[in-house]
C-alpha cells in the first residue's frame, strides 16, 4: 500500500543504529554550497553522502522502493567546517561568536562536537573574564593538514592503492609494481584539498613541496589562455583582403590523411552519391 511517504535506503554503522541523529545543513568549506550533515547522541559528527542512480530500485520486504539512490553516513572531522569561519585578524573571541551564519544557523551546533583539544590544531587559546577564547594559527592548521596528508597516504600505501598519477585514484596495486612515495602525497593532498579553500589548499601544497607543480599547472593554463588570445585577437588572415578559393582549398588538402588523399583519386564515373539511396521514389 503506497502511504505516500517518500522512503530512502540508509547506510549506517552497526554501532549506531540505536541512535538518534540530527540532521545538519553546514556549508561546505570548499565550494560554500549546502551539504547535509548528521550529528549524532554522542556529538560525533558524520557527512550525509548521497550516491545517485537513476535507473534503479530497491527491494525492501514486500515493497519496492522508486528511488534508486543510496545514502550513507562517513565521519567528519569537524574543523574542516569551522575554517571557513575562522578570524585571521590576530584577536581572540569565543568559538559561539566565531560560528555565526545566517544562511546555515546550524553551524553553533559544532561548538559540541569539537572539544578544546581538538581545537588547538587551528587555534591558540587562552582564558580572559573566564571565558575560553581563540585566535586563528596557520603554522598549527598547516601542520595539522600535513598530519592528515601523511596519515592518508600511508593508509594507501598500507592497502596497496596504486594510484596513476597526481589526479587520478584508481585500481588495486600489482605485486611487482612499487609504490611512488611522492605521488601518493601528492594524491593525499589533492584529497583532503576537497575541504579546503583554495587559499589554504595552496598554501598546503607548498609546505609540502609542491610548489613545482603548482607552476607547471599555472604555466600550462597562462600558455592555453594566451593562446585563445592570440586566436581571438590577432587572425592569421586579414579579413579586408579577399578570400582566394584557391587557399582553402589547399588548407582543406592539407588537413587530409593519406587514405582520404587516395580516395579523391579514385575514379568516381559511374559511382551514385550515398544520398541517393535516402531519396524517395
Amino acid at each position: 500500500m503506497d502511504t505516500g511517504k517518500k522512503q530512502h535506503i540508509f547506510l549506517v554503522p552497526e554501532e549506531h543504529i540505536k541512535q538518534k541523529f540530527s540532521v545538519l545543513r553546514l556549508k561546505h568549506p570548499r565550494t560554500s554550497t549546502p551539504v547535509l550533515c548528521a550529528l549524532n547522541s554522542s556529538n560525533k559528527l558524520y557527512e550525509v553522502l548521497h550516491h545517485v542512480d537513476e535507473l534503479s530500485s530497491w527491494f525492501y520486504e514486500e515493497s519496492v522502493i522508486k528511488d534508486g539512490s543510496l545514502f550513507f553516513l562517513t565521519p567528519a572531522d569537524p574543523l574542516f567546517f569551522v575554517l571557513p569561519y575562522i578570524n585571521q585578524d590576530g584577536k581572540f573571541c569565543p568559538l559561539e561568536d566565531l560560528l555565526i551564519d545566517e544562511n546555515y544557523p546550524d553551524i553553533h551546533n559544532l561548538t559540541k562536537c569539537c572539544d578544546s583539544e581538538e581545537l588547538l590544531n587551528i587555534f591558540d587559546s587562552k582564558n580572559a573574564a573566564g571565558y575560553k577564547v581563540y585566535c586563528y594559527n596557520k603554522d598549527k592548521t598547516l601542520q595539522w593538514l600535513q598530519t592528515k596528508v601523511k596519515y592518508l597516504a600511508m593508509s594507501l600505501e598500507n592497502k596497496n592503492i596504486h594510484i596513476n598519477d597526481g589526479s587520478k585514484a584508481a585500481s588495486l596495486q600489482v605485486d611487482d609494481e612499487e609504490v611512488d612515495p611522492k605521488v601518493l602525497m601528492e594524491y593525499s593532498c589533492h584529497m583532503v584539498s576537497e575541504y579546503l579553500s583554495d587559499e589554504v589548499s595552496k598554501d598546503l601544497f607548498l609546505s609540502l613541496g609542491f610548489e613545482q607543480v603548482q607552476k607547471k599547472c599555472q604555466q600550462k593554463n597562462q600558455v592555453i589562455q594566451n593562446k585563445s588570445k592570440d586566436e581571438h585577437l590577432n587572425p592569421v588572415e586579414n579579413c579586408s583582403k579577399k578570400l582566394d578559393s584557391s587557399i582553402l582549398q589547399d588548407k582543406k588538402k592539407s588537413k587530409l590523411s593519406t587514405a582520404q588523399k587516395q580516395l579523391l583519386k579514385v575514379d568516381k564515373t559511374g559511382m551514385k552519391n550515398i544520398s541517393s539511396f535516402f531519396l524517395k521514389k
